[in-house]
C-alpha cells in the first residue's frame, strides 16, 4: 500500500516573535530599553528607546557661570571625563579668546591619554565578561586600577575629576608624578602581550568574535561612525591626525586601522584588536610627553573682570570611542546662552538597528560590548 502526503510547504510562513531586553541586563552596556523582533534565534529588526539616564546636563551648564560648567562637562561620561572637560574649554577658549600655556597642554594631552588607556582597559574587561574569559577580565581590571590610583594621585579623584581650566589646568602636576606615570607605562607594555596572549589571540575568543557584526568600510563611512569602529573597518580617521589639536601635531605616532588578523576587517576582533594597539600608542605619546614637559605656568592668568565676549565656536576631539564635538554660543553674560555636545555613542545608538541587523541573539552582549556604548553620554 502506498501512502501520499501532501504538504505545501512554499505556503508554509515564518512568524516574528517580539523581545524586549531592559532596561536593565546583563548583556546591555547601560540602562536603555532594546525592543527587538526575532525570526527564531536571528535578530531581524531593533529600536532602542533611551531615557532612563536623562540628566538635562547642556539646559543645566546653561543656567551656571562659565567655569562652573566644566563640573558638568566633567559628567558626560564618568569614565572619560576629561574629554568632556576639554572639549567644552577649547570651545571656550575659542571665544575668550585664551591660549593655554604649552606645559597645561602638556599635561592635558598627558591626561587624555591615560585616560585612553584605562577607558580601553574597561572595554576591554567588558569583552572579556561577555565572552566569559573571567581571569581575563580581572586581570585587565587589576591593570586599569594602576592608571586610576595615578589619576588620584593627580587630581584628588579616580573618576570625575573636574582638572581642566580656562585657560589651563588647576594644578601642576604632582611630586613624582610624572616618574611613576613613566613605571607605569613600562609595566603595561609588559602586560599588553599578556592580555594578546590571554585573550586577544587566544584560539577560544577569535573563534567565539571572528567574523562577527562585520562592518563593512562603506557602511562605517554611510553611517557616520567614527573612532576606533571606524578605524577596524580600515578608514583613517583620527581627530588627533587629520585635525591636531593641543600639542598632537608636535608628536611622533601612528593610527591604528584593522587588520583582519582574527577574522576580516570590520569584524568585533579587529575592534579589539585595534584598542589593544591604540594603548600602545598612547604609552608612546606619554613617554614623549614626560620627556618634553617644559617648565613654565599650567594656566594663563586671567583678570578678575574678565569676561566671555558674545560670539559661537564649536570644537572636536578624539575621545575614547571617537569624534567629541561642542557647540558653545555666547551672549556676553555670565552663563552661556547654549552648549551643546555631539557624542559618537549618540551616532552608534542611531544606526543600532542595523549594527544589530542578522546577528543572533547569544551574540547580542558581545556584539554590544564591540561597539563600545555609553548610555550616559548618548542619554545626557
Amino acid at each position: 500500500m502506498t501512502f501520499t502526503m501532501s504538504h505545501e510547504w512554499e505556503d508554509l510562513k515564518t512568524q516574528t516573535t517580539p523581545l524586549q531586553i531592559g532596561p536593565f541586563h546583563r548583556a546591555l552596556p547601560g540602562p536603555f530599553l532594546l525592543h527587538l523582533e526575532m525570526d527564531g534565534e536571528r535578530i531581524v529588526g531593533s529600536k532602542a528607546e533611551t531615557g532612563f539616564l536623562f540628566r538635562d546636563l547642556e539646559r543645566t551648564m546653561e543656567s551656571k557661570p562659565w567655569e562652573t560648567a566644566v563640573v558638568f562637562a566633567d559628567r558626560l561620561d564618568s569614565e572619560t571625563s576629561v574629554f568632556g572637560e576639554w572639549v567644552y574649554l577649547m570651545a571656550v577658549e575659542q571665544l575668550g579668546p585664551l591660549t593655554p600655556p604649552l606645559r597645561a597642554q602638556q599635561i592635558r594631552v598627558l591626561l587624555s591619554e591615560m585616560t585612553r588607556v584605562s577607558a580601553h582597559l574597561a572595554f576591554l574587561a567588558r569583552m572579556a565578561r561577555a565572552c566569559d574569559f573571567q581571569t581575563a577580565e580581572h586581570f585587565l581590571l587589576r591593570d586599569r586600577e594602576r592608571w586610576l590610583d595615578l589619576f588620584e594621585l593627580q587630581t584628588g579623584a579616580r573618576f570625575c575629576h573636574h582638572f581642566f581650566r580656562l585657560g589651563g589646568v588647576a594644578h601642576d602636576v604632582t611630586d613624582g608624578f610624572v616618574e611613576r606615570i613613566l613605571e607605569a607605562c613600562d609595566l603595561m607594555q609588559l602586560q599588553l602581550k599578556e592580555i594578546r596572549d590571554l585573550m586577544v589571540f587566544h584560539p577560544a575568543f577569535m573563534d567565539r568574535v571572528g567574523y562577527m557584526a562585520v562592518l563593512p568600510q562603506d557602511r562605517a563611512k554611510t553611517l557616520g561612525l567614527s573612532g576606533p569602529t571606524v578605524r577596524a573597518s580600515q578608514i583613517p580617521l583620527d581627530i588627533r591626525k587629520t585635525q591636531p589639536y593641543g600639542i598632537y601635531s608636535q608628536l611622533n605616532w601612528e593610527m591604528v586601522l584593522g587588520s583582519g588578523e582574527g577574522g576580516m576587517p570590520g569584524d568585533a576582533h579587529d575592534r579589539v584588536w585595534v584598542r589593544i594597539e591604540e594603548i600602545g600608542q598612547s604609552l608612546k605619546l606619554m613617554r614623549q610627553v614626560c620627556a618634553q614637559l617644559e617648565v613654565g605656568p599650567f594656566r594663563q592668568a586671567i583678570e578678575n573682570n574678565f569676561k566671555i565676549p558674545a560670539g559661537e565656536a564649536y570644537a572636536r576631539i578624539e575621545s575614547t570611542r571617537g569624534t567629541l564635538t561642542c557647540h558653545v554660543v555666547s551672549n556676553g553674560g555670565p552663563t552661556p546662552l547654549r552648549v551643546q555636545f555631539q557624542t559618537p555613542s549618540t551616532q552608534t545608538f542611531e544606526v543600532l538597528p542595523e549594527l544589530l541587523q542578522g546577528e543572533r541573539l547569544e551574540d547580542l552582549g558581545i556584539v554590544l560590548a564591540s561597539f563600545d556604548i555609553s548610555v550616559s553620554e548618548a542619554d545626557r
